[in-house]
């Protein structure tokens, strides 16, 4: 039997990975659906963290991962995406955030068509921001090149060093208006080698079969699309955005939890994409 392993990154929120999960659940063909929840949630107790377990103890369809070391997001997912290798082979695996929810009941069909359809490592799905209706994904059409990494690099370090007078200019700016007639218009066409967003990626049998890790190399946090995407075009991997399918994503529902004020997380976001950009740029230069 060819397995549909799903990789849910668990933080902070059981109410938001169940509804991911009770998601999952109500898909047709369960018979080939396993869910791997990876609990990332180091800071808990022991005894908080079996709370999840608990859940979820009389379904053999989902196991409970309890990370124990501060890894970041890529070294979660890899530990999950590696688990779902392991035990259910090298089929599709789907990794997400515990913010997102499907509500395609023939979600594996139509993955399965796409695949067959249009042959790739790695497919998108159409990420609709829930709330804004917004689409998220592709997040970008093409890599970042070296100018504009070091660009990042460098405005995040002066944002951080004058970090009091940045975030009261970022409080008073006035939220700007994107194209969203041109963003919705592209989410509804097929695209080839772009961006993906990584709030849910569909890792295919043609990546599983090669890759031992989802995200190499692995950073804590921010910027993996970039890098995942420059490994792809490397070793010529296809990446396929596919709004036939479509989930939607609470955004960071969450992660938000995770700081006591706005004004600590914009840091913390801020210190991540440097390093995380840091890391791009030693692979453009390799």
């Amino acid at each position: 039997m060819d397995y549909i392993s799903f990789v849910i990154l668990h933080y902070k929120d059981i109410k938001v990975t169940d509804t991911c999960v009770q998601s999952i659940l109500a898909m047709e063909q369960q018979e080939r659906i396993r869910i791997v929840i990876v609990d990332n949630d180091i800071q808990k107790s022991e005894k908080d963290r079996k709370e999840l377990s608990l859940k979820y103890q009389e379904n053999s369809q989902i196991k409970i991962l309890q990370i124990k070391e501060n890894g970041g997001f890529s070294y979660a997912n890899n530990q999950g995406y590696q688990y779902a290798k392991e035990h259910f082979g090298n089929g599709y695996i789907i990794v997400l955030n515990n913010d997102i929810e499907f509500t395609q009941k023939n979600f594996v069909s139509i993955l399965e068509e796409s695949y067959h359809s249009h042959p790739c490592h790695i497919i998108g799905p159409d990420v609709i921001r829930q709330g804004t209706g917004e689409h998220q994904n592709p997040m970008d059409t093409r890599l970042r090149t070296k100018e504009e990494a070091c660009y990042t690099i460098k405005m995040h370090r002066l944002a951080l060093r004058f970090y009091p007078l940045y975030y009261m200019l970022q409080k008073a700016e006035k939220s700007k208006l994107k194209n969203k007639e041109k963003q919705a218009a592209l989410s509804h066409q097929l695209q080839t080698d772009v961006i993906p967003f990584g709030a849910c990626l569909i890792f295919t049998p043609l990546f599983a079969e090669k890759e031992e890790k989802a995200f190499d190399p692995e950073t804590q946090f921010f910027y993996e699309e970039y890098i995942l995407a420059l490994r792809c075009r490397r070793k010529n991997y296809k990446i396929v955005y596919d709004p036939s399918m479509t989930v939607y994503h609470e955004s960071g529902a969450a992660t938000k939890k995770s700081y006591s004020t706005e004004k600590k997380r914009i840091r913390f976001m801020l210190e991540k994409t440097a390093a995380a950009c840091e890391v791009y740029l030693e692979m453009l230069g390799e």
